[in-house]
């Protein structure tokens, strides 16, 4: 038969030989065992097959359930049950010892149907990465996304929508035939623990891929507000992005982005076939000994292709230098390094550094378009009402930088005010001129004479110069008046006066020289 393996004939074989006999004189007809196959494939819980009606197939999975649990009540107990401790006692105590268990959400509680609301959409059929792997088949509910076994519809992973917090559709890189992946994170971080520790249930990651054409009937299912099913049917070849892009919209509360060649695009073709027509969004990368491909986007950078997945929103980047750095150009490959900002508390005045991440082997000739994202991008790096790293740098630019403008009147008062620390009265004059005859004849003190004769006359010049200044009309020179802002910055004047200073005391201090040495020779 060409929906598959039949299970009537294969019943039939262990049947007893009367009971066999009657249903071989029963199904003369194609049709008669056809249906006799559907009732069996019914009965054991088995997959719809090929051959039924598009509304048959939409009420399979639901009476199917309903038949089994109605031909459960028929059996007694028997001795495979346990017997219940308590009058509080579970109903999946009560399972057979070789029973399936009912599978646990992420956050250890059991799953039922009625936790999460009513079906929305079903995509049939389809193999799945994470966090099962194995073909399920995946609706969305009102509150959750749940993973089932098409077969048997038991429950293999239920997550809430509350923990998911990005959707991400892109096209597949060196698949042979094109294909999409959907990526849904609950967290831009991703745990580093095992897959199965309590830190990654924490933390669900969902991953799975369609081809781009369907190689083969692509079933979907709507549901109305009653939960009425209505099947929707994708032809052999026909294109399953339609129906993802559904899928990705019933995702309510969830941020759903998609690369694109506006943004980004790869200037080299890659293995397989790409699902994306107008060119590939991303490069290709390895970080440490995986390969997988980074995903540029307006709203950050994705790691995909391995698990597990990480994003980098441009809020989160460290800063404008730091944030997207490019190593190690020149050559056939180069590096990108990316810096997220750090998630601890900084204590006052301590530097954040961020958390680097190194993707290697890019091929040279994708730099020029990471380039060009890094300069349109830039300047939204870190910023953000979380960005933790801009607020704490803002007062420290304020307190080293920032200062009001001066007047002359004001230059001139701070000038005499250092001048005082200076200024020698006159005992201790002449206690160095006593001490300067003394020891005359070394050249080194006589060194010490000199810079503290220098001082005396820096003290004389600057008194005088400050003299000058006070005699000054305010009428006649419009810098004295109140508001005043001198043109030149107060560097410039400091280093104008030293220039003078230095050419005055080079004077008097050869002077002062040739005195001395012609006392001593007297």
């Amino acid at each position: 038969m060409s929906h598959g393996p039949s299970f009537y004939r294969t019943t039939l074989s262990s049947l007893p030989t009367e009971l066999a006999v009657q249903l071989d004189q029963l199904c003369q007809g194609a049709t008669a065992e056809l249906l006799l196959d559907t009732l069996i494939r019914f009965v054991c819980g088995a997959h719809c097959p090929d051959a039924v009606s598009d509304q048959t197939r939409a009420q399979w999975p639901k009476s199917q359930q309903d038949a089994q649990k109605a031909i459960d009540l028929l059996f007694p107990p028997h001795e495979g049950f346990k017997r219940p401790r308590d009058s509080g006692e579970s109903q999946h105590d009560n399972l057979p010892p070789n029973a399936k268990r009912q599978k646990l959400t992420p956050q250890g509680e059991l799953s039922s149907p009625e936790d999460y609301g009513p079906p929305i959409f079903t995509l049939h059929g389809i193999s799945v990465t994470s966090p099962v792997r194995k073909k399920v088949d995946i609706t969305i509910l009102k509150n959750a996304v749940r993973f089932t076994t098409p077969n048997t519809q038991s429950i293999e992973s239920t997550i809430p929508l509350s923990a998911l917090r990005r959707a991400f559709l892109v096209p597949t890189r060196g698949k042979t035939k094109a294909h999409w992946t959907i990526v849904m994170i609950s967290s831009d971080t991703p745990d580093r623990g095992k897959p199965n520790s309590s830190s990654a249930l924490a933390n669900p990651q969902v991953i799975f891929g369609v081809d781009a054409s369907a190689t083969s009937s692509f079933v979907t299912t709507t549901y109305d507000p009653d939960s009425n099913p209505t099947p929707s049917n994708v032809p052999k070849g026909g294109a399953t992005l339609p129906s993802l892009k559904t899928f990705l919209s019933h995702l309510e509360g969830v941020q759903v982005l998609e690369p694109t060649v506006d943004v980004f695009k790869s200037a080299c073709v890659g293995s397989g076939t790409n699902a994306g027509q107008d060119g590939i969004p991303g490069v290709e990368a390895y970080r440490a000994a995986k390969a997988g491909d980074l995903w540029f986007m307006k709203e950050g950078i994705l790691w995909g292709g391995s698990k597990p997945c990480e994003f980098w929103a441009v809020e989160d980047l460290l800063d404008k230098s730091e944030g997207v750095r490019i190593l190690n150009p020149g050559g056939r490959t180069f590096s990108v390094a990316l810096t997220r900002k750090s998630s601890d508390e900084l204590v006052e005045d301590e530097e954040d550094v961020g958390t680097e991440t190194e993707f290697t082997l890019i091929d040279s000739r994708e730099q020029d378009g990471v380039n060009q994202w890094i300069r349109q991008h830039r300047h939204l790096f870190g910023k953000g009402a979380s960005s933790k790293a801009t607020g704490a740098e803002t007062p420290k630019i304020e307190q080293v930088h920032v200062r009001r403008p001066m007047t002359i009147n004001e230059i001139g008062d701070e000038s005499d005010d250092e001048d005082k620390d200076f200024e020698m009265d006159s005992s201790s004059e002449e206690n160095n001129a006593e001490s300067s005859d003394e020891s005359s004849e070394d050249d080194g003190e006589r060194g010490e004479d000199d810079n503290e004769s220098e001082g005396t006359t820096e003290d004389s010049n600057i008194d005088e110069e400050g003299e000058e200044e006070e005699e000054l009309k305010v009428e006649n020179h419009p810098l004295l008046r109140p508001g005043a802002v001198p043109r030149m910055s107060r560097a410039a004047v400091d280093m104008v006066v030293d220039m003078v200073k230095n050419d005055v005391l080079g004077i008097v201090e050869s002077e002062e020289e040739e005195d001395e040495q012609d006392e001593l020779d007297e």
